[in-house]
């Protein structure tokens, strides 16, 4: 595609370079608040509680699983997989 010319008359001619000096002075950033701060650590501080009250997951069992599904050892009712999610994702439990 050529473009000849832009549609509706003369664009003027801009100078992009920089001619204004910069100040020696870096600007200063916005200081978080202290509330701020305060918020986000407690948020941290619960996750982590709530984390720490998971139960551990056996990695190993898992890829055992995994492993048996793979090679056609364990069968999977995927209708009971199915109503089982839908429990669990709708509280329905």
């Amino acid at each position: 595609m050529k473009i000849d010319k832009v549609a509706g008359g003369h664009v003027n001619h801009t100078n992009l370079s920089q001619t204004t000096p910069k100040s020696p002075e870096s600007p200063v950033p916005p200081s978080v608040s202290e509330t701020h701060i305060n918020t986000n650590t407690a948020a941290i501080e619960k996750a982590q509680q709530d984390m720490a009250n998971l139960a551990n997951v056996d990695m190993t069992k898992v890829e055992e699983i995994r492993g048996a599904l793979q090679r056609g050892e364990l069968g999977l009712d995927m209708q009971a997989l199915s109503q089982a999610v839908m429990k669990f994702h709708t509280g329905h439990e």
